[in-house]
C-alpha cells in the first residue's frame, strides 16, 4: 500500500478511535460533567471531584435550592436539614470539597451567587487552609470547574473527554457491583451534596476506652506545622466572599470548625491568633475550635480531622439559640472586633475539665413471668424479690424516652439508671409483672412480636404458644406509666419448625435474597410493626428489640432510615450513653435474667459491670 493511502487510513484510525473514546467518556461521564444522561449516577461523580460534579448538578437542578454552605471536608458534618430549618425555610446544598481551601470557597461562592441569586452563604473553614491556598492536588480529582475559576472551556471539557478510559472503566465496574449502602464508589448524597454518613452515624458508641482501643489515632502524636504561609491570603478570600456577598443582598456567615485537641496541636499559635486578631477586623464569625470540652472528647469526632454530624447539629445550635439541643456550655464563641482579644486569651491559656458527657445504664431482659420450667422464665415470686433487692441497692428504672432525653437534650437520669424489658408479649407480663412493677414504682418496657400479639396459637395455625397480650390489655398499664410498648418486629421472629417454607433467621437475609427485596421485606415488616402499636395505643414507636439479638450495619442503617432511635441486642454487659451522641443508644446490651439468678446475685453482677 502506498504510504499516502497508510498516511490516510493511520489518519482516519486515529479520529475514529479519538471519536470513540470521547464519546464513550462522555457517554459514561464518571466525572458528572455531561449530564450524567446514561447513569444518572451523580454521586459516582461527586465522588470522584466534588469540585466539578456539584457545579454539574447545580447547574442542572439549582431550582431546588437558594442557599450553599461551602468548605472543606469538615463542611459535611452541618446537616441541610438543619440549616433549612434555622434558616427559616431556606433550601441548602452543600458543596464540600476534599481538601477545599479558600480560594476554592470564594471562587465557587461568587460563581453561585453570580448564576443563581443565593440567598443565603455560609462559608466553614478548618486551620488547615492557613497552609494551603490555591493548591491543586490533582489535575482530574483536584480542581475546580473552568466555569469557576474562568479558564478555558473547551480545555477543560477535553480533559475530561480524553482523559483515560480506565476512569470510565471503573465506573461502568461500580455500577454494578456498589449496594444500597456507602462504599468508595458513592460516598456523597447527591441531593444533598453532603457525604453519606449512613454508616458511620450508625456505629454504636461506648466507654472513651473502647473508643480509643478501636482509633488509637487519637493519642498518636504528628509533626504540627512549622508556620502558617497563607493568613493573609486566607483574609483576603474572606473578605472578597463579604463584599461579593453584600453586593449580590445575600447573607454570609462564617464559621470556624470544630476540631480535635489532637488536630489543633499541629498549629503554631502565633499564628493562629494573628489569623484570628486579622479576620475580626474583616467580618464577624463563629468560632467553634479551641481547647474546649468538646475538642477533648474523640468520640464526637469520626477520626482525627473531622467532627461527628451531631456535632455539627450542636454548633448550629449554638448559633441560633436552640435550648432543645444539647450544647456543652464552653463550645462556641461569636466573635467580632468587640470580643476579639477576650476571646483570644480565653483561646490560649483554656484548660477545660474533662467532660462529663456519659452515664452508664444497664439494661434487664426478661421473658416469661411464670412458674414454667426454663430458662427464659421467671416466677413472680422470684421477680418481686430481684425488684426488692434492686431498689435496695438504688436503681432507679427509667425509660427508653429518658435515655433519648439524656442524649438529645442532656435530661439527667438517675445517679443508677436501671432499664427493665420484656421481649414477645406474653400474658403474663402484663397479669403478673405489671402489678408488681407497680408495687416497686418502676416501669419496663416490652418488646412485641407484631404478628402475635393476642395470640395463643402460632400465627394461623393450631401450635399451641405461650399466650400472648392484646394492645387493649395493655392499654392500662401504659396510660399508667408502667409500661412501655416498644417493637420485636412484626413477623421476623421466625421458627425454624414452624416457618419451614420462609424461614428468616431474625432479621438477617435469606440466601439468594436480593439486595432491594431484603430491603422492601424489612421496611414492611417495621411498618406493620409501627403501625399496629402506634395505631392502638397512640404511642410512639422509639425502639427495636433484634429478634435473637441478630443484626448487621445494614439493619442499623434501615432503622434508622425509619426513625427508630434505640436498637437492642441480646449481648451482655454494660452501656455507656454519651450526651449529643444519638450512636450511643445503637446496638444497646441487655443482662438476661433468669430464675436461678438470686436478689443478690443480680445485684452483685450489676454492679460487677459498673
Amino acid at each position: 500500500m502506498p504510504l499516502k493511502q497508510w498516511l490516510c487510513v493511520f489518519l482516519v484510525t486515529s479520529l475514529l478511535c479519538t471519536g470513540l473514546l470521547a464519546g464513550f467518556n462522555a457517554l459514561v461521564d464518571p466525572f458528572g460533567l455531561f449530564g450524567d444522561k446514561l447513569f444518572g449516577w451523580w454521586a459516582y461523580g461527586m465522588t470522584q471531584n466534588p469540585r466539578t460534579a456539584k457545579i454539574g448538578w447545580v447547574d442542572k437542578y439549582h431550582d431546588n435550592y437558594d442557599s450553599y454552605i461551602v468548605g472543606c471536608s469538615k463542611t459535611s458534618s452541618f446537616p441541610t436539614e438543619l440549616l433549612n430549618r434555622y434558616f427559616g425555610g431556606a433550601r441548602f446544598y452543600n458543596m464540600t470539597m476534599y481538601g477545599g481551601d479558600l480560594y476554592d470557597a470564594e471562587m465557587t461562592v461568587k460563581y453561585l451567587l453570580g448564576h443563581y441569586g443565593a440567598k443565603n452563604i455560609v462559608v466553614n473553614m478548618g486551620l488547615e487552609e492557613l497552609a494551603r491556598f490555591n493548591y491543586e492536588y490533582d489535575g482530574i480529582k483536584g480542581n475546580l470547574h473552568a466555569k469557576v475559576d474562568g479558564s478555558s472551556l473547551p480545555l477543560f471539557y477535553a480533559r475530561y473527554l480524553f482523559a483515560n478510559p480506565g476512569y470510565a472503566v471503573q465506573k461502568l465496574t461500580g455500577y454494578w457491583t456498589s449496594g444500597y449502602l456507602v462504599d468508595a464508589n458513592k460516598v456523597f448524597t447527591a441531593e444533598t451534596g453532603a457525604y453519606d454518613k449512613c454508616v458511620r452515624d450508625t456505629e454504636p458508641i461506648g466507654s472513651l476506652e473502647d473508643y480509643l482501643d478501636k482509633y488509637p489515632v487519637f493519642n498518636e502524636t504528628n509533626s504540627p506545622y512549622s508556620a502558617l504561609p497563607d493568613v493573609d491570603a486566607c483574609v483576603a478570600a474572606i473578605a472578597s466572599m463579604k463584599e461579593a456577598c453584600e453586593t449580590a443582598g445575600a447573607t454570609l456567615t462564617l464559621i470556624v470548625s470544630p476540631l480535635s485537641a489532637t488536630e489543633l496541636n499541629l498549629y503554631p499559635s502565633g499564628d493562629l491568633m494573628d489569623f484570628f486578631r486579622k479576620l475580626s477586623s474583616v467580618t464577624d464569625y463563629w468560632d467553634f475550635s479551641g481547647y474546649h470540652s468538646v475538642a477533648l472528647e474523640p468520640r464526637y469526632f469520626y477520626d482525627v480531622y473531622h467532627h461527628r454530624n451531631a456535632v455539627g447539629a450542636m454548633a448550629l445550635a449554638r448559633m441560633f439559640g436552640d435550648d432543645g439541643v444539647y450544647v456543652p456550655e464552653d463550645f462556641g464563641v461569636h466573635v467580632s472586633k468587640g470580643n476579639i482579644e477576650a476571646r483570644i486569651e480565653r483561646y490560649a491559656h483554656a484548660s477545660p475539665e474533662p467532660l462529663d458527657c456519659d452515664q452508664q445504664v444497664p439494661i434487664l431482659l426478661y421473658h416469661d413471668i411464670s412458674d414454667a420450667p426454663g430458662s427464659y422464665s421467671v416466677s413472680a415470686e422470684a421477680f418481686r424479690a430481684q425488684l426488692q433487692a434492686l431498689k435496695k441497692a438504688g436503681y432507679e428504672t427509667v425509660s427508653f424516652a429518658g435515655l433519648i432525653g439524656f442524649v438529645e437534650h442532656g435530661t439527667p437520669l438517675p445517679k443508677k439508671p436501671l432499664v427493665i424489658t420484656f421481649d414477645d408479649g406474653y400474658e403474663n407480663n402484663i397479669t403478673i409483672a405489671a402489678p408488681i412493677l407497680a408495687e416497686y414504682g418502676m416501669c419496663a418496657a416490652i418488646n412485641v412480636i407484631g404478628v402475635s400479639v393476642g395470640k395463643d396459637t402460632y400465627k394461623d395455625s393450631a401450635q399451641p404458644i405461650i399466650p400472648h397480650f392484646s394492645y387493649e390489655e395493655a392499654d392500662p398499664g401504659v396510660r399508667a406509666g408502667v409500661l412501655d410498648i416498644q417493637s420485636h418486629s412484626f413477623d421476623m421472629h421466625n421458627s425454624p419448625e414452624l416457618d419451614r417454607e420462609r424461614y428468616r433467621r431474625g432479621v438477617l437475609r435469606i440466601a439468594g435474597e436480593d439486595e432491594m427485596e431484603y430491603i422492601a421485606a424489612f421496611r414492611a415488616d417495621l411498618e406493620a410493626s409501627l403501625r399496629a402499636i402506634e395505631r392502638a395505643l397512640g404511642t410512639t414507636v422509639t425502639t427495636y428489640a433484634y429478634p435473637f439479638g441478630l443484626h448487621t450495619y445494614f439493619t442499623e442503617v434501615l432503622l434508622s432510615e425509619m426513625g427508630i432511635k434505640v436498637s437492642l441486642t441480646v449481648e451482655e454487659g454494660m452501656n455507656t450513653l454519651v450526651k449529643g451522641l444519638p450512636q450511643s443508644l445503637l446496638c444497646l446490651k441487655r443482662c438476661s435474667v433468669g430464675e436461678d439468678l438470686s436478689p443478690e446475685e443480680l445485684v452483685q453482677y450489676l454492679e460487677g459491670l459498673r
